[in-house]
């Protein structure tokens, strides 16, 4: 009977040990597991995430190449032609550029008839991350997060008539002028105050520099670069002057 209960305490034993290692077991796997699924999150997340989600470091209209903000996403026309502006906020060349032909191109952008792509350069700052052209350019890139870029964008040319540029008129006053309130404003401002967008603009003007463009207001019509003093004087025949330059 002694060896009996021995027996039957040794199995015990060994029964509860195998269920230890079990159980350690099923630990290790779904320590594994949550490891995997952690890193297939920070890796989906760095990527993009899912099909029509952004890094919070990534303008949701940007172009598939990153080198600028697609204006009018998703109503241009098949066939269209790709107009890209590159524009620097404090070029007062770019202000006169688009206080003249602004207008019409957002038209054409509204009804279609173009891909109007917006490529901010920050040039005139010099390199300087701190510089008015690269706070202009971010915050015009935390605008497009809000969902209102054009609209910020053109109330950033229009402020330049009212003097330097300063971090109250892109926090505050813009927002204001372009409808963006409760929590959309405080994740717009903490975007701009954060720098979410710092490194989204340089690669913008890193891009448009490889590209050959080292001057503001440049346009291209399908790649092909525009001389300006072409352009007609005569906003209204700005259509027949692209539609021409992109069968060319």
């Amino acid at each position: 009977m002694a060896n009996a209960s021995r027996r039957e305490k040794l199995r015990a034993a060994q029964e509860a040990q195998q269920k230890r290692r079990r159980t350690r077991i099923i630990a290790a796997v779904g320590v594994m597991v949550g490891a995997a699924v952690a890193i297939a999150i920070m890796l989906w997340s760095t990527l993009g995430g899912a099909p029509g989600q952004q890094s919070a470091n990534r303008p949701p209209n940007a172009t598939a190449a990153g080198d600028g903000i697609v204006v009018n996403p998703g109503k241009a026309s098949a066939g269209a032609p790709r107009v890209n502006l590159y524009l620097d906020y404090r070029c007062s060349h770019c202000v006169t550029f688009e206080e003249k032909y602004g207008l019409t191109l957002d038209s054409m952008a509204d009804e279609g008839t173009i891909e109007l792509v917006a490529n901010t350069k920050v040039f005139l700052d010099k390199g300087d991350d701190n510089g008015l052209s690269h706070k202009a350019a971010m915050a015009a890139a935390c605008a497009d997060v809000a969902g209102v870029y054009n609209d910020y964008s053109q109330g950033i040319f229009s402020a330049a008539y009212n003097g330097e540029y300063t971090d109250n008129l892109f926090r505050v006053e813009l927002p204001e002028r372009t409808g963006i309130t409760g929590d959309t404003l405080t994740q717009f401002q903490a975007c701009y105050d954060n720098k979410s967008m710092l490194g989204w603009v340089n690669g913008v003007e890193e891009a448009s520099s490889k590209a050959g463009v080292n001057a503001t207001p440049t346009m291209m019509v399908n790649g092909k670069t525009i001389d300006l003093a072409t352009l007609p004087d005569d906003v209204s025949k700005l259509p027949e002057y692209i539609a021409d330059a992109a069968s060319s």
